[in-house]
């Protein structure tokens, strides 16, 4: 019986493939609700990879089984899928899908159909970035949004980033976006996991930011993570990654650089520091690469494991992700964990409720700017990296003045530690009248910070130390919303009535040592020491607010959106502790009137316009009040008495900062959604700027904040994108986003100019490296202007000046034949004009080919790295980089790289070194394969992947990386200086992902 179940279960097997073998020629016409061909619609063999596209009337040609199906499908219509049933003509009309049209976006305390959307608002699709090993926030924004400028100044894991939303507004506080994670006002974007996000909006104009007020003015980046849905799903991804440090300085072998500092010495008189047997050594043997000592090959792995499910009435997802990164530094890294989970349940038909957990933690080791690789380009290619001793060597005679770059890696530890918690839940209750609803929210997030660092006994000269500082602080919110949603007629109305407070609460502990007695123990025993100081630090500050909005459609084709919100904050004194905000919008939808419908061209027009008003407490929460310091005074030759002496005076009149800004923006939609193209232009003004004003000393010294001055910027942004090509199972997507921007200061109350500092050059400035002048940009560079060489025509000139003929040649401003502070100008500008990414995606079949760009034009750099290794000055004592085999000597006058003199005298803080930042890099590319389902019997979808980052970095800059920066997010007045700054990876990943 068994044998003739066999043979029919075979016979019915032959039977299913020669019908499947008989196929034969199908014809067709695929038109839309208008009874016009629709080109470009994918039309397949269900279940196959069998399949055409429509010509440019609307028809198709293909074989297929008589008793199969067919799968039409195109953006912005109804797929479909037809059966055959052994027809040989087969003609369909595609709906269109309203779904596409009635895209819901998150907005501040609430949503929108994206059509309705008066204001300037990016959309971020979670499919941008899922084909690329993002592993933070800020490279997921990077290059995806028009108007959103993103630089990674800090390469190493874990490091820092820069994130601006059209320009940057205020001097004394930062300038980066507002975070919003599921309702949460001032999340951590650092916390968020790329892999948990569901949605990403960006808010830029006021219109949009303007509901969150007195922190809106540097944009808004709303996130709504992932939720669980019905039936239970189980997630795994897992990433491992190698990185290389994307260039190295060319530096001269240790036997030119020995015939170099000859040379040198030579020229100058001294003695030769080499001999010839030593130098033919060196050229036989080499020397030290410590370039190679101090970068590595980095790797990396991640992990992501999310479980979801539920019913038809309570969803739940619980998500966990470790990320450990090595970076291209040795002895740098970063290890992060995230625990995500929420619940949602709809008790009701009236009531639901919500409840969000995530906790991380983060740890940075040795992720700082500086230090070995400054050394690296100190440091002599002919001293040894270590002694006899085995131990790394001590001291250069050549070279720098400090320590072994080795030491800088082995003999310090910098670690930062980051633990949060988070906890946010609500309740949504819809009320009697229709369209109404309540919502309550509540939010306590904490978080711990550690601050670790330690100095052995070869940096700090046999005197170790040490110090730890400890924060705790805990933000706790309440958001209460009224909502009204309801469609009367021809009539759409949105109101939405908030009140919302919000308390900070920060305490923290330094307690610094000197003479470590155990030094092996490093910051863990700080007690045992010959000398030590501690501080602490309490900071509590409250904000409540009230606001509302109202959005009123007419038709579908007017629009008005109209918010106000009035903040209050303790950091203010009584009298200024009140602000309020305003804000208007106007759209049209012209692809709702007939005269632009009949033209049939757009499925989507919309003009739209806003005016709108935010501001900042740009500030810490006890400026309004005169401060007092701690002090030891010596009284007639006596011992230190402690004291206390007045600080910075506080400022009672203080008041917020305000930007208010206008914008124009217009959005096309043709061929049914397949291209859409979006431009804007905005304006803003930050009045009531505030500064920090020097106190002449008669009057007790020191600054004080005040509201003066005023920034504008402006500028143009533009996005397009869609899908040019579709044929057969071939598609390609693409995006294209560009922006334009010019900041400048307007006024600073009266100063004619305020110089910025940033204290990283060391003894490389001379004085502040940027200054602050009405009608030039934040982040302006001050120096002197470098004209080259002094030529031999000019030696009368130069002898003015005490120079000769191969001496550094510098603009004398103010023609006084002498170089001094008061010959320094703008050269160059740290704020670039326009910024861009291009983002494509390419599918056929199960495979995916992601190709992403991004690009920033229009930048100045100052190269402190290259300048301390090319100067022959100061710290280094010695020129490194090989540019200075083209220096000025007979034979070669024409140089502009100085000769050997014994009147040289090098400006490090001039033009010489400012360099074009500008570049366009190939920041991503990944190709990946789904595996097909009935490779492992349905039971899971499989995903292998393959990925490139910054694998191709077009740029004038001689640098490693024209992106990373020595100064940190928190300063937008001084900005863009290398100077021994972690320089972003080429990194390379592989990666799986299984869905069961």
């Amino acid at each position: 019986m068994k044998k003739h179940v066999n043979y029919l279960f075979l016979l019915l097997l032959l039977c299913q493939g020669y019908a499947f073998a008989q196929n034969a020629r199908v014809t067709g016409t695929v038109t839309g609700p208008d009874n016009q061909g629709l080109p470009g619609v994918n039309v397949q063999v269900s279940g196959t990879t069998v399949g055409t596209a429509t010509d440019a009337s609307g028809n198709f040609t293909l074989n297929a089984p008589g008793n199969g199906s067919l799968v039409f499908s195109n953006i912005g219509y109804i797929s479909q899928t037809v059966p055959i049933n052994g027809r040989s003509v087969v003609t369909i009309q595609l709906a269109e899908d309203q779904k596409t049209l009635n895209e819901v976006v998150v907005v501040g305390y609430g949503t929108q159909r994206k059509t309705d959307v008066t204001g300037a608002l990016t959309a971020i699709s979670t499919k941008e970035f899922a084909q690329q090993p993002v592993t933070r926030l800020d490279q997921v924004l990077q290059g995806r949004a028009a108007g959103v400028q993103v630089s990674q100044t800090n390469g190493a894991p874990g490091g820092d980033a820069r994130i601006r939303i059209r320009g940057a507004n205020s001097v004394l506080g930062n300038n980066n976006p507002l975070y919003v994670v599921d309702g949460f006002v001032g999340a951590d974007f650092n916390f968020v996991n790329p892999s948990d996000i569901e949605t990403i909006q960006i808010l830029k104009d006021a219109a949009s930011t303007s509901i969150y007020g007195s922190r809106g003015a540097n944009g808004v980046v709303i996130i709504t993570t992932k939720k669980g849905s019905k039936g239970l799903k189980v997630n795994y991804e897992g990433q491992f990654s190698t990185s290389e440090v994307i260039k190295k300085y060319d530096v001269l072998p240790a036997g030119e650089f020995a015939e170099i500092v000859n040379a040198r010495a030579t020229a100058t008189g001294s003695n030769l520091p080499f001999t010839a047997d030593q130098i033919a050594q060196f050229k036989q043997n080499g020397g030290t690469d410590w370039q190679s000592l101090v970068f590595r090959n980095g790797s990396g792995q991640q992990h992501q494991i999310t479980l979801s499910g539920g019913s038809d009435k309570t969803t739940f997802l619980v998500s966990g992700n470790y990320l450990n990164q090595n970076g291209i530094v040795n002895n740098s890294g970063f290890k992060r964990y995230n625990l995500r989970t929420n619940i949602n349940t709809q008790i009701n038909d009236k009531l639901s409720f919500r409840l969000n957990l995530w906790a991380t933690r983060s740890q940075n080791h040795n992720t700082l700017d500086g230090g070995a690789i400054v050394q690296a380009l100190a440091w002599a290619p002919t001293t040894p990296a270590y002694g006899a001793d085995g131990q790394p060597t001590f001291t250069d005679p050549i070279g720098s003045v400090y320590r072994n770059p080795l030491d800088y890696l082995y003999d310090q530890s910098v670690d930062a530690n980051k633990s949060g918690i988070n906890i946010n839940g609500g309740v949504n209750y819809k009320l009697p009248i229709k369209g109404l609803s309540l919502d309550l929210q509540y939010a306590v997030n904490y978080l711990n910070l550690q601050n670790l660092n330690l100095n052995g006994k070869r940096l700090s000269n046999n005197v170790p130390t040490a110090s730890r500082y400890s924060a705790e602080q805990v933000t706790l919110q309440n958001t209460n919303n009224l909502n009204y949603d309801v469609k009367i007629g021809n009539h759409s109305i949105n109101a939405v009535a908030v009140l919302e407070t919000q308390q900070f609460t920060s305490r923290d502990f330094t307690a610094s040592a000197s003479g470590l007695r155990f030094p092996q123990l490093g910051y863990d025993n700080i007690g045992g020491n010959t000398a030590a100081t501690v501080a602490s630090s309490y900071q509590k500050w409250t904000l409540l607010s009230l606001l509302g909005r109202i959005n009123y459609g007419y038709k579908d084709k007017y629009l008005v959106s109209a918010a106000v919100r009035r903040d209050g904050s303790s950091k203010f004194a009584a009298g200024n502790q009140y602000s309020v905000f305003p804000s208007v919008a106007l759209g049209w939808r012209l692809s709702e009137e007939e005269f632009i419908k009949k033209l049939n061209v757009f499925s989507n027009l919309k003009l739209r316009g806003s005016w709108g008003m935010t501001g900042s407490q740009a500030l810490g929460p006890y400026s309004t009040i005169s401060s007092y310091s701690s002090a030891q005074v010596a009284f007639n030759n006596t011992a230190a008495t402690s004291g206390v002496i007045l600080g910075n005076p506080g400022n009672p009149d203080l008041k917020w900062e305000t930007t208010k800004q206008v914008d124009v923006g217009l959005e096309m939609e043709f061929l049914n959604g397949r291209l859409h193209i979006e431009a804007d232009y905005f304006k803003k003004n930050t009045t009531d700027l505030l500064l920090n004003v020097a106190i002449p000393s008669y009057a007790g010294g020191g600054t004080q904040a005040r509201n003066v001055g005023e920034v504008e910027n402006k500028g143009f942004e533009f996005s397009i994108g869609g899908t040019p090509l579709v044929a057969g199972s071939f598609r390609w997507e693409t995006n294209l986003n560009l922006s334009t921007l010019q900041n400048k200061v307007l006024s600073l109350g009266g100063l004619p100019r305020l110089g910025q500092g940033t204290g990283v050059g060391g003894g490389m400035s001379t004085t502040n490296e940027f200054m602050l002048i009405p009608g030039e940009p934040l982040g302006s560079y001050w120096g002197l202007k470098y004209l080259g060489t002094w030529k031999p025509n000019e030696a009368d000139a130069a002898a003015k000046q005490g120079r000769v003929p191969g001496d550094p040649h510098y603009q004398d401003l103010n023609g006084d034949n002498s170089i001094t502070t008061d010959d320094f100008q703008i050269i160059g500008r740290a704020f670039p004009k326009a910024t861009g990414g291009w983002n494509n995606t390419f599918t056929y079949k199960g495979l995916t080919l992601n190709v992403f760009f991004n690009g920033v034009f229009g930048v100045d750099k100052l190269n402190y790295t290259r300048a301390a290794a090319l100067s022959g000055s100061g710290d280094a004592r010695q020129f490194i980089l090989s540019e200075i085999r083209d220096y000025y000597r007979p034979g070669n006058e024409t140089s502009d790289v100085p000769a050997f003199t014994k009147t040289y005298q090098p400006f490090t803080q001039s033009s010489r070194f400012l360099e074009n930042g500008s570049f366009v890099r190939l920041k991503n590319v990944s190709l990946s394969y789904n595996v097909p389902t009935g490779f492992i019997h349905n039971k899971a979808n499989i995903r292998v992947f393959a990925s490139a980052t910054n694998l191709l970095t077009i740029t004038k800059y001689k640098g490693p990386d024209p992106e990373s920066a020595r100064v940190g997010s928190n300063t937008d007045t001084a900005i863009g200086i290398d100077y021994g700054s972690y320089p972003n990876a080429k990194q390379y990943t592989l990666g799986i992902n299984l869905g069961f």
